[in-house]
């Protein structure tokens, strides 16, 4: 089932993101040049911010200004952080249009003023809109949403809808299968017996889409039963699917191998990984340059700070499992890998690394080295992060179908990067396996640019790893 409510919301936005810019833009050469504003200064402006604004809007994307998820402005916090990611974003379209105008000088457009008024009124208009949308979207009648069979995902996930109605779901009640999940998960909401009328129960609550486990789904007594319900008009969806579309991740304990061939079939898409490949090595020669001039410098820094090789080689698993050599600038004391172990992972506070070494890793400098393992072929600049060897087939173990991980090529940052506030333990192996594999089920250019964009910005306002 496609959730075209949770598209329609997220167009919504958009559309109306772009609309305020232009009401900005227009209101602002109204009140600066009247009454004598001229036709032509008026198509000049608006042709060059038709340029501007769409890259506007992708920066407004990459920090998460189209994720429903993050879209909340019911509390003063939730209002300050809006505020905090609309000013950052919007600082860097300011400073980004300068660069514009100064670089093409033919448009004839002196900004400075004028691009100052009218960041700060695309500010308002934006927080404005935004505001008026969150009201719009909460007094918006729910999807009315009856859960057939109860599990641990499915009542986390219905106390999260609950938690957060700006996704028009509203769950209503669940339909016990056995009796005995009830009973040792806590439930948020009513629960009705199997033998219940299905019809009569989809009336009396108003269902509009009913949501069936995995296990339902197998059960083709159950599954025949659902015929009934088909005039009453009902949308019917499979809970995979259904958390996929509002999370952005896979429920990992709730797919079976049947899921993989279900999705997975299909995977190699040759045009997509030749103009990956193609961008990946375009991009790894133009930061060559600025990268080979850093080397020195950063050099010396490591250094200075501890004896020791300033490079640091690591065995890690690619696609299809094979190992290859990973490169990075060394952030640990020399020879703080030699006691290996599953455990020691590095985390987020780690005694092994340097002083140097934690300001490299704060601002991700140490992974500049791995645009060698792009340019070889053995990594991307998107894709799930390569692990070593020995995590890998300890994972395999623990995390269920973690070597799915292995069907592409892995990357610098990924879905995973972008989506979690830390992903350097062990402990969250799991939650970044859901992440990697909706990235491996949707694989396309556009996730990739969004996951680079993201990732950017996510660098300009977050304090490391």
């Amino acid at each position: 089932m496609k959730n075209y409510a949770h598209r329609f919301k997220i167009a919504l936005l958009f559309l109306g993101d772009l609309f305020v810019l232009y009401l900005a833009l227009w209101l602002l050469l109204w009140l600066r040049y009247w009454p004598g504003v001229k036709i032509g200064l008026l198509k000049l402006h608006f042709f060059s911010f038709s340029i501007l604004f769409p890259v506007w809007l992708v920066i407004l994307a990459a920090f998460g200004f189209y994720d429903l998820r993050q879209f909340r402005l019911g509390s003063m916090t939730e209002a300050r952080r809006f505020l905090l990611r609309l000013s950052q974003a919007l600082l860097i379209n300011f400073f980004l249009t300068i660069l514009f105008f100064y670089f093409i000088p033919q448009l004839l457009i002196e900004p400075r003023r004028n691009l100052a008024l009218l960041t700060a009124m695309a500010a308002a208009f934006l927080l404005g809109w935004r505001y008026l949308a969150n009201l719009l979207f909460l007094r918006t009648a729910a999807s009315k949403i009856l859960f057939l069979g109860i599990n641990r995902e499915v009542t986390e996930f219905s106390a999260y809808l609950l938690k957060n109605p700006q996704f028009g779901q509203k769950p209503v009640a669940f339909i016990s299968t056995d009796g005995k999940e009830s009973k040792s998960i806590p439930l948020p909401l009513p629960v009705w017996p199997q033998n219940e009328n299905l019809s009569y129960l989809i009336r009396d609550l108003g269902v509009d889409i009913l949501v069936i486990t995995p296990e339902i789904k197998e059960n083709r007594v159950l599954t025949k039963s659902l015929l009934q319900i088909l005039p009453l008009g009902v949308a019917i969806a499979e809970f995979t699917n259904f958390y996929e579309i509002t999370m952005g991740k896979i429920p990992l304990s709730l797919i079976k191998e049947i899921w993989f061939l279900e999705n997975l079939i299909g995977l190699k898409k040759p045009v997509y990984e030749f103009f990956k490949r193609a961008v990946d090595i375009v991009l790894a020669v133009l930061l060559l340059i600025p990268i080979t001039a850093a080397i020195p410098l950063i050099a010396l820094a490591i250094k200075s700070n501890s004896p020791g090789r300033i490079f640091f080689w690591q065995k890690r698993a690619g696609r299809g499992g094979k190992e290859f050599w990973l490169i990075k600038f060394r952030s640990m004391t020399e020879g703080a890998e030699k006691a290996g172990g599953y455990k020691e992972k590095a985390g987020e506070k780690d005694p092994r690394h340097t002083i140097v070494g934690q300001f490299l890793r704060r601002n991700y400098l140490d992974e500049l080295p791995q645009i060698l393992n792009i340019l070889k072929g053995e990594m991307s600049f998107v894709g799930p992060r390569p692990e070593r060897p020995e995590f890998v087939e300890k994972l395999k173990e623990e995390v269920p179908f973690y070597e799915m991980r292995l069907l592409v090529t892995p990357g610098i940052t990924g879905w995973a990067q972008v989506n979690m506030e830390n992903d350097a333990s062990v402990e969250d192996a799991p939650e970044k396996m859901q992440y990697d594999l909706y990235y491996i089920k949707n694989l396309s250019f556009w996730l990739d640019l969004l996951i680079m964009a993201r990732t950017f910005f996510t660098l300009l306002r977050r304090q490391g790893r």
